[in-house]
């Protein structure tokens, strides 16, 4: 696996507490890219959240953690199997209605929401309440946030996954082509041009002694008994 010396999401949120619109705007289009990428490989990947987000060594976003993947759903195929993580669990999941593709797409919505407010919507310590909350309750959106975050969260909040952004034959590009993806350049971002924070590196210090000089000193010192 590649090295992301960067951490994850969630490290970076529990010190930033909540990223500026120009950061989310370039995580999220890396997200979607690897989301759409799996998608074509009839993959949905089922448990987005910013502890499964990491960053390489110039900051920029990965998926990783793929345990609650599941293979072979393309298109309007359904899956019933039920998982996820507790705060991230779409409408449908609770339902247990079955699911289709466009739950990363929801998941998509919790993630930009919470970069941009620094909680998950419809997030209670109580769980039960949690649970009530995304079925039925109301979405608070602060009235700071800009206009086509808004909107586009909403369009991927939608609690009906057959009107829910993404959720049409055309799957990641009717997110891509969202106004608030407006300015987005996505073959730089799929370049890994996009402007993003370069993660504070720890210097590590290494022993530069090799594998098998540390074996042959060993055999070395057996060999004197």
């Amino acid at each position: 696996m590649q090295y992301c010396p960067g951490g994850d999401m969630g490290m970076l949120l529990a010190k930033e507490r909540r990223f500026t619109i120009e950061l989310v705007t370039v995580y999220a289009a890396e997200i979607v890219l690897a989301l759409e990428y799996l998608h074509k490989q009839k993959i949905i990947f089922r448990d987005l959240k910013p502890d499964n987000v990491v960053f390489d060594e110039d900051g920029h976003a990965l998926l990783t953690d793929f345990g609650l993947s599941k293979q072979g759903i393309g298109g309007s195929d359904m899956s019933s199997s039920f998982c996820g993580s507790v705060a991230y669990l779409a409408p449908e999941m609770l339902r247990r209605s079955g699911h289709t593709r466009s739950i990363d797409w929801y998941l998509l919505g919790v993630l930009i929401y919470e970069m941009l407010v620094g909680v998950p919507p419809y997030f209670n310590t109580d769980k039960a309440k949690l649970f009530e909350n995304i079925q039925q309750g109301p979405l608070k959106i602060p009235h700071t946030m800009p206009p086509a975050a808004r909107n586009l969260i909403l369009a991927l909040l939608n609690r009906n996954p057959s009107k829910r952004l993404g959720s049409g034959p055309g799957d990641a590009e009717e997110i891509k082509n969202h106004e608030f993806f407006c300015d987005t350049n996505w073959d730089d971002i799929a370049n890994k041009k996009g402007n993003v924070k370069k993660p504070k590196q720890r210097l590590v210090l290494t022993n530069p002694k090799s594998i098998r000089t540390f074996f042959e000193e060993e055999k070395e010192s057996l060999s004197r008994f």
